[in-house]
């Protein structure tokens, strides 16, 4: 007998009185596309896809595994090959779906054997209710194949497919192997012949829904204790300790990897934290589990929850994370609004100091600051950009140990901070290594620092503050591409006019006034720009100023002639001199900003 030679008619016995169909001698039914496809749906609905998956699978390879023995037994074969081709045939003649050998290779030991599936209702029924998905879905029709191959041929032999329509592919097409042949990731496919029942996997279903049901019962218990730590008022630290045992878990919450609490269960995990947030050891990832939420409430960033363990974490322990991070954000923002509301106080009464002599009322509030008016001070301003960063910046002072005594304010688009004598001393240091740290706490951000005057009362600290703020916009507009750090006593006389003067109309004002004469001593590699400095350090000096540049007084007269030229001002003339001496003041100011060399906090 040959595959070829198999018709429906010889295969099939209906008997018109009874209704009853029969196939080898077996009651048969037949049964609608629709029925099957409703059966698929409520199998989805009720067991989940991938249990629906196996259970079809399983359900394919029992009906293949009959049909298989059921043709062997009825015909002489001319040969194990057409025996295994019959499958297909049969499979067609059933209307379960059309299918088109492709190759078949066939050993003693081994098959490999591909083809195509036209028409598959399983595919078609998967695309109308439930669309395109990622994985094969073909489900009856691979158990199908896979246990009429292994009746036939003897040996386990699994099918799968390499395209299928339910997935977008354009068609469904099958590879059947015996299991030694199989790459590693098919032969998984055997665990979905494993003999079970829709009644084993409904137990099943129920035993995850209980146990998902208890978990969700405990979590709650645990959510009941935390929000009785939230209504008896009990700090952040305590509740962290109390979750961080619940869990049997180390926790950590941080802000820019700056601690703010943290409960951990041993010294390791406080060496695997140090590792990870500050060394940026990220292998400790690989041997531990490091898990991170953010905690954020009305849009403001308040930090992050590190958990670390040393397996990974149970949809309990999630369940309990995610309580427990609601009460953690409560707290902290809680704390926030206090901590912002201080904040506000002292820059309201700052603010007051700077603008009333009020003196006497200072001792109302000196609770809130830690530095005294009358006192040495000096006044740092902090122009952050980009501008949208500045809160978080207020943030990172406020954890930084170095800032946990000094007094910080945001005030309009700077932040303030004071410094007391004790710093005054190193503030070239104090104010680089601000910045040093800054720039590392924020890879993109730029941070322009002025520095102003040493103040020993209220009206001189009024003065630094303006002094500060006007540096800070000067060298932001003079390098706006660089982080820099700028000293009241780098400015010199400039600072008259920073203060009383549009910035911008300085700086054109220079460029105006020298700016060909700096761009004709670069192209030309001449020093007019140094002689003119001299001339008017000399005032107007001749002899004097060519003996300091070991000049001719012809070869000086030329130079003076071509700079009065470039610049288009009378250096014979008070208000030409005015002009330029101005002019320098600005230029050398921007280029002490610009070289100063940074001073790195060891």
């Amino acid at each position: 007998m040959k595959a070829s030679q198999l018709l429906f008619d010889n295969l099939i016995e209906t008997d018109p009185r009874t209704g009853i169909i029969k196939f080898n001698h077996k009651r048969s039914v037949l049964v609608s596309v629709e029925a099957l496809g409703l059966l698929r749906r409520d199998l989805i609905n009720t067991l989940g896809m991938e249990r629906a998956k196996g259970f079809l699978m399983r359900y394919g390879w029992e009906w293949g595994k009959k049909d298989g023995e059921t043709i062997a037994s009825m015909y002489n074969w001319k040969n194990p090959k057409e025996l295994l081709l019959a499958g297909p045939v049969l499979h067609t003649l059933e209307g379960v779906v059309t299918v088109e050998p492709d190759t078949i290779e066939l050993t003693e030991s081994s098959i490999h054997f591909t083809g195509f599936w036209r028409n598959s209702f399983e595919a078609k029924e998967h695309i109308e209710y439930l669309g395109a998905g990622n994985d094969h879905t073909c489900w009856i029709l691979v158990g199908y194949a896979s246990g009429y191959l292994t009746s036939a041929f003897g040996k386990d032999v699994i099918a799968y497919e390499e395209c299928c329509f339910g997935k977008g592919d354009s068609y469904c097409r099958f590879v059947a192997k015996t299991v030694e042949q199989l790459e590693e990731k098919h032969k998984s496919y055997l665990n979905y012949y494993k003999a079970e029942t829709l009644v084993s996997e409904l137990d099943r279903a129920y035993q995850e829904l209980n146990s998902i049901n208890q978990t969700i019962i405990e979590s709650d218990k645990i959510h009941e204790e935390l929000t009785n730590y939230l209504l008896e008022d009990k700090g952040l630290s305590e509740t962290v300790q109390f979750v961080a045992r619940v869990l049997n878990r180390s926790l950590v919450i941080d802000y820019y990897n700056k601690q703010i609490e943290s409960a951990f269960l041993d010294r390791e995990d406080e060496a695997i934290y140090h590792n990870w947030s500050d060394r940026f050891i990220y292998t400790e990832e690989r041997h531990n589990d490091i898990s991170t939420f953010p905690i954020r409430a009305n849009a403001v960033n308040l930090g992050r929850l590190v958990v670390i363990g040393r397996e990974k974490m149970t949809q309990k322990d999630q369940l309990i994370i995610s309580r427990a991070r609601s009460i953690f954000t409560v707290q902290m923002y809680h704390d926030w609004k206090i901590t912002r509301s201080l904040w506000k106080k002292k820059e309201n009464f700052f603010e007051e100091m700077l603008h009333h002599s009020i003196d006497e009322g200072y001792e109302k509030f000196s609770h809130l600051f830690h530095f005294l008016p009358n006192n040495p001070n000096r006044v740092i301003s902090i122009k952050v950009e980009p501008s949208e960063k500045r809160q978080d910046v207020m943030q990172f002072l406020k954890l930084h140990p170095d800032y946990s005594k000094k007094d910080f304010f945001s005030n309009d688009e700077f932040i303030i901070m004071i410094l007391t004598n004790e710093d005054m001393e190193q503030i070239l240091h104090v104010s680089a290594n601000l910045l040093t740290q800054l720039k590392q706490q924020f890879k993109n951000g730029r941070f322009y620092i002025g520095v102003g005057r040493k103040s020993k009362n209220l009206a001189d600290l009024r003065k630094s503050y303006e002094d500060a703020r006007s540096i800070s916009n000067f060298i932001h507009l003079t390098h706006p591409a660089d982080s820099l750090i700028s000293l009241y006593e780098d400015m010199g006389s400039i600072m008259m006019f920073l203060k009383g003067t549009d910035q911008t109309e300085l700086i054109e004002f220079y460029k105006k006034t020298i700016g060909e004469l700096i761009e004709y001593d670069k192209v030309n590699e001449s020093h007019f720009l140094i002689t003119l400095k001299t001339y008017l350090d000399y005032n107007g000096n001749l002899q004097q100023t060519a003996d300091k540049l070991h000049l001719s007084i012809a070869g000086l007269r030329y130079r003076l002639d071509r700079i009065a030229e470039l610049c288009d001002v009378d250096l014979k003339t008070g208000e030409g001199r005015f002009h330029c001496q101005l002019a320098l003041q600005i230029y050398f100011a921007m280029l002490i900003n610009g070289k100063k060399p940074p001073i790195i906090h060891s």
